[in-house]
């Protein structure tokens, strides 16, 4: 008798260590699965952030220079057109560097936009003939998202269906995925990427105008 309970009892502690031993393991794999997922996942923004710099390798070696043209598959963006561009309309075509004189005010000042009913202040740049705002800001003001990787100096901007990347120092952008040059290039000033207003009001769906009356900028829906 104390002989089968011997043996059942080795048996009971032989199944619980087994059964212990499988749960250790089955611990382990768990952890190992969590330590993969990070691996993979933990660099995911600097994958995304080259993945965007991708898009601008024939510009990796621009300047700064705020008349240096960008470059689309190694080829400098010429203009060729003989007159100026619009500050309140993007063309999608290059125009000839433009002076001040035709925009609604020649100083760097807080402005505000108006859509709405809703309006709001943006210090704004005037610079070779356009109106640079900031591009995070005035996308936020629109009801878009954006986003800014700081390694590549590209603003990423989406509303819906709309698209607009956009790189510090290049007058090259790309909206829904296409290739076009902007009237003049963007350029990073106090922590903001500024683009022409044209092109990321036209981008999200909006015609812009000048109220003199109010000193304001007025958006419309397209």
């Amino acid at each position: 008798m104390k002989s089968k309970m011997t043996k059942w009892t080795l048996l009971l502690c032989m199944l619980l260590f087994i059964t212990q031993t499988g749960t250790i393991a089955s611990a382990d794999d768990d952890y190992e699965d969590d330590e993969e997922w990070y691996e993979r996942h933990e660099h995911e923004d600097e994958e995304r952030e080259y993945e965007e710099d991708e898009y601008w390798e024939d510009d990796a070696e621009e300047s700064y220079n705020e008349n240096a043209p960008a470059y689309e598959n190694g080829t400098q963006y010429e203009s060729t057109a003989t007159q100026g561009s619009f500050w309140n309309l993007w063309t999608r075509e290059l125009g000839s560097t433009s002076s001040n004189s035709n925009l609604p005010f020649q100083e760097a000042k807080e402005v505000s936009i108006e859509l709405n009913n809703t309006s709001e202040l943006f210090y704004m740049i005037p610079q070779n003939g356009q109106l640079l705002v900031p591009g995070e800001k005035v996308a936020a003001f629109l009801g878009a998202t954006s986003h800014y990787y700081q390694q590549s100096r590209i603003l990423e901007i989406k509303k819906e269906q709309e698209e607009l990347i956009v790189r510090a120092g290049t007058n090259a952008a790309y909206e829904n995925m296409v290739k076009t040059p902007m009237p003049i290039q963007a350029f990073y000033y106090e922590k903001s990427v500024y683009v022409p207003i044209s092109v990321i009001a036209n981008v999200l769906g909006y015609r812009v105008s000048w109220d003199a009356a109010k000193s304001a900028i007025i958006l419309q829906e397209i």
